[in-house]
């Protein structure tokens, strides 16, 4: 029931001013905009199930939700803790801000089982076929090829130099972006992402604690790698994430700092398997308890004079 929440308003826009009859709505779909799919399922979803946006983006977050709730469900050796995760890393907000983008995300998360079971070229056509969700995603195809690999592996460090160098060079790197997106849809979004402030340095340093955790236990953890194939892709995972809020937090918040999400949600499975192996004993309860208590310091402070609008209760800031 709620009417503005980060980008949730123009959603709700968007769906108003979709035609509520079918011929209407393919006239409406620019097939050369940014998700042209997803504009056509809410369409169809206005013709044939209900002109009630609450109800649309209900049926979004459900889709979203169930694809996060399955993977977790089958990969996690704690799934409660995963839950906790999922709310504390404020990963839930994206079924809220930013709905589309996690739309992919989700869906790809539930396809995970293609990385590990090394199915690259559906994979691929998993990804392009996302793309017309949003165009975002595509930068899973290469992250492929580094969750396949060995945690810590030269591959890993080949990664780690090349965002170096991005960092190094991240305006020339945006100079050129910005010369290769003219006359598209994005011209011009460049110079507008090199004005923001980039990454919050307090959410890299949150995203960094955990490859710093896996680094350590690194060890522990190699021992389970052929009982869990889905550790290694997770670890590779994580620090894919903090390096890409890494070179957020340098170059563009809203640039980079879209494109982490697709990697963060692997999260939910490492944290639990790195608390459960890497960790024993007396350490084990200690770990977990500070642990949670960054967690629940990290959601205070990013929520912290966080607003929210909804039809029945009202503004809540």
């Amino acid at each position: 029931m709620r009417r503005n929440f980060g980008d949730t308003l123009a959603y709700i826009n968007a769906f108003k001013r979709m035609p509520s009859d079918f011929s209407g709505v393919l006239e409406s779909i620019n097939w050369d905009s940014k998700g042209p799919v997803f504009d056509l399922a809410s369409g169809l979803f206005k013709c044939f199930i209900s002109d009630n946006y609450t109800w649309w983006l209900m049926t979004v977050a459900i889709i979203s939700g169930a694809c996060i709730l399955h993977t977790v469900r089958k990969y996690s050796c704690d799934f409660f803790l995963s839950s906790f995760i999922f709310i504390a890393m404020l990963t839930f907000m994206w079924m809220m801000n930013g709905i589309r983008q996690f739309v992919c995300v989700a869906i790809l998360f539930a396809f995970c089982d293609l990385i590990k079971n090394k199915k690259f070229i559906i994979y691929t056509l998993v990804v392009l076929l996302l793309t017309t969700v949003h165009s975002t995603v595509i930068i899973m195809i290469p992250v492929y090829f580094l969750a396949r690999s060995k945690p810590w592996s030269k591959m890993t460090m080949v990664f780690i130099s090349g965002i170096i160098l991005l960092c190094l060079f991240a305006e020339p790197f945006f100079n050129g972006v910005d010369t290769m997106l003219s006359g598209t849809s994005y011209e011009g979004s460049v110079a507008q992402f090199q004005e923001d402030d980039g990454v919050n340095p307090i959410r890299v340093a949150f995203y960094s604690l955990f490859p710093i955790l896996e680094f350590w236990k690194k060890d522990e953890l190699a021992e389970y790698y052929d009982k869990y194939p889905i550790l290694p892709i997770c670890i590779n995972m994580s620090f894919v994430t903090a390096l890409l809020y890494l070179v957020g937090m340098v170059t563009s918040g809203i640039l980079i700092g879209r494109f982490p999400i697709y990697c963060e949600v692997y999260n939910l499975i490492i944290i639990p398997y790195l608390l459960d192996i890497g960790f024993k004993g007396k350490e084990k309860s200690i770990v977990k308890i500070l642990l949670i208590i960054v967690f629940i310091f990290f959601f205070l402070l990013q929520t912290s004079g966080m607003g929210y609008d909804s039809e029945l209760t009202g503004t809540i800031v």
